[in-house]
């Protein structure tokens, strides 16, 4: 026994530099050809692969959660096995790199979730909101630092980040897109993922638990998604705000309603007296001029990328089954990049996961106090539900990492619920073996005889 908890520690402490890898490195790696790289993360997703089926195989059985089976599994399993269908049918050897990548994303937190019991969340949820703090203040700090270059009030040459783009293998790699920052990661788009994760993570723990410093990192958290200027992370952040807010006592309300209106007018004022507000978010005011279809960023989606791409996928009867933009034109879209890859089947998997999560966060919602950092997946489901229409945030591997860990630590809050402790209590420990008396030893006859 002693030995399994060392081999569960040492695998969650590889967890934790797995995503402080994927936080700071995850676009840089080694080039293997035109389709396949190596990425500075991967290093610790194949030890974590490896050491978790050496941990299931020396103890020989493992114990399946069934709401995590029930939500992914069925999701995983097409991502995983559907490029050696195709690598087999359309005698595409390569294509099982795809099922590799996949592998690699999914099956480290999975195993940590499969290994690990329910208590030991508590302890790797304190590390791990350590490490989203501290990426929290770096990545705001950095994107200003990036627009400042931008405008030309700072020279470029103290960005950190130029020095690691000759690795670069991110084929979406920009660390500026005009005024928007990328901070530490490819783009500005995982900027924007990256926030709504700690928005998600931080806010569930705020109306759990009503700490301060989780509504302070909250906050930050709405910072950085707004330097990231994602109109899809803008809607989501709403969204995730106003539906936290309905659990809120009256107090709480009204204190977040002001932190939010005085961060509001900061940015706007300093916005505005640094690169101007009507430039810095001149493509919210495109929308608001041309409308949803005829704006040039979604309107070109609807009429010239999505087409362009469901036609090319008529050479392929049972779906890409690889990631579809690997072979067809550039696909922006999760909802639709699901259906090339595996025609109508993938497309129900992916909508029974986000039902899944949807079903297990409104219960968490409606729920008992104790079950209240469930809301999480509640909000996880609501930004995945609406960015996929625009992207993919499911290929994302710090969203990965989150949905498997949010489905692992409702076990804990289950075992909450049936012992009356609350979900943020450091004090819980694992259930201790309790000795049984037999039935001879607590009858009346046997303690008359041994008296």
């Amino acid at each position: 026994m002693s030995a399994s908890r060392t081999v569960i520690g040492t695998y969650q402490a590889l967890m934790l530099w797995y995503l402080v890898a994927l936080l700071y490195l995850y676009p840089y790696g080694v080039s293997m050809g035109e389709e396949a790289s190596l990425r500075f993360p991967d290093i610790f997703a194949v030890l974590a692969v490896f050491m978790g089926l050496a941990a299931a195989l020396q103890k020989g059985r493992i114990a399946v959660d069934k709401t995590l089976l029930a939500v992914i599994g069925a999701f995983v399993a097409l991502e995983l096995f559907a490029p050696f269908v195709g690598a087999v049918g359309y005698r595409r050897p390569a294509d099982v790199a795809s099922s590799v990548r996949m592998a690699m994303l999914w099956m480290p937190m999975i195993f940590l979730a499969l290994l690990a019991p329910s208590w030991r969340a508590l302890r790797f949820e304190r590390n791990v909101a350590q490490i989203l703090t501290v990426t929290l203040w770096l990545n705001f700090g950095y994107a200003l630092l990036q627009i400042a270059t931008t405008v030309g009030a700072l020279p470029g040459t103290i960005l950190l980040t130029t020095w690691l783009e000759p690795w670069a293998v991110d084929k979406n790699y920009n660390l500026i897109q005009g005024l928007r920052p990328a901070g530490f990661f490819a783009n500005s788009t995982a900027l924007s993922v990256f926030g709504i994760v700690c928005l998600c993570f931080f806010f569930a723990r705020f109306v759990a638990g009503n700490a301060r410093q989780d509504l302070l990192r909250s906050l930050l958290s709405v910072g950085v998604i707004v330097l990231s200027t994602s109109r899809t992370a803008y809607a989501t952040a709403a969204l995730i705000l106003m539906a936290g807010w309905w659990l809120l006592s009256t107090g709480r309300k009204t204190v977040i309603a002001i932190l939010l209106a005085a961060g509001v007018g900061i940015v706007l004022l300093v916005v505005e007296q640094t690169v101007g507000v009507q430039e810095a978010f001149y493509r919210f005011q495109r929308l608001a001029e041309s409308g949803v279809l005829e704006d040039a960023s979604f309107g070109k989606r609807v009429n010239q990328s999505w087409p362009a791409a469901i036609e090319a996928a008529r050479d392929y009867r049972f779906g890409t089954l690889i990631q579809a933009p690997r072979a067809l034109p550039v696909i922006d879209s999760g909802y639709l990049n699901y259906y090339l890859q595996g025609k109508w089947p993938f497309v129900v998997v992916l909508a029974a996961m986000l039902a899944g999560l949807w079903f297990l966060g409104l219960r968490a919602f409606f729920g008992p106090v104790s079950r209240r950092l469930g809301v999480m997946t509640l909000f996880l489901a609501i930004f995945l539900t609406a960015a996929l229409v625009v992207s993919n945030p499911l290929r994302s591997p710090l969203m990965i990492f989150f949905i498997v860990y949010a489905l692992w630590r409702l076990q804990i809050e289950r075992q909450c619920t049936l012992f009356a402790v609350r979900p943020q209590d450091s004090r819980l420990q694992p259930p201790r073996p309790v000795a049984r008396r037999t039935r001879e030893a607590t009858s009346p006859a046997s303690g008359s005889a041994s008296g």
